[in-house]
């Protein structure tokens, strides 16, 4: 009995240190799309040492690539409109959404195969939600970041009554990024999927077994 029990305690030493790895990278990515949240919508550094100017470039958007202000010109993110600002933070928002739903299905899955039930429908529904999560949510992320480079575009083109300079100051060229879609994301997705399918198999295998037994 102690054999048995010793053997299982020794098994789920991989699982364990697994979970604590999924949740390590997890919080590291949330924090960093924190930080770009942050920097996008405040349009400054969050530490400013030695009296040094705090603000940051139009370019500190993820979507632009270039932003070159008329000679004597002065500009700076903070100058670009909120709204503008908010849609660009948009996409590192709903990523660190997909990163914490992702560390708590991962972890729940991995504990049920801790407990010897790595067929269990826990485990599956787990590894299920977790796939549509990285598709849908994969998805999403991409259609957001176009969403918020033509934003850039548009506003850049626009000159309304009243508003000389639509992006805070004048600049004379002004290029976004090509969107950021994240196919690794969506494939793993995919991946996941039939991998669920592959659980599901092996449920179905397992109670055949033990119905023989």
């Amino acid at each position: 009995m102690s054999t048995i029990a010793q053997s299982e305690k020794v098994s789920e030493t991989p699982v364990r240190a697994a979970v604590v790895i999924v949740w390590i990278i997890a919080i590291s990515a949330a924090i960093g799309s924190a930080l770009e949240v942050f920097v996008t919508i405040a349009g400054r550094v969050v530490l400013a040492f030695n009296g040094a100017d705090p603000r940051l470039p139009l370019t500190s958007l993820p979507q632009i690539n270039q932003a070159e202000l008329r000679e004597g010109a002065i500009g700076y993110l903070v100058d670009a409109p909120v709204w503008l600002r908010v849609l660009c933070a948009t996409p590192a928002m709903l990523f660190i959404l997909i990163v914490i739903a992702a560390a708590v299905l991962i972890s729940r899955a991995l504990h049920r195969i801790a407990d010897g039930q790595p067929f269990s429908s826990i485990v599956r529904r787990s590894i299920a939600a977790l796939s549509f999560i990285l598709i849908g949510g994969g998805l999403l992320y991409g259609l957001l970041d176009t969403l918020a480079g033509g934003a850039i575009f548009s506003v850049a083109s626009s000159f309304t009554e009243g508003v000389q300079f639509p992006l805070g100051a004048d600049y004379v060229v002004t290029s976004t990024n090509i969107p950021r879609w994240p196919f690794f994301m969506i494939s793993s997705g995919v991946v996941g999927i039939a991998l669920s399918k592959a659980f599901k198999a092996g449920a179905r295998l397992e109670e055949e077994a033990d119905g023989v037994v």
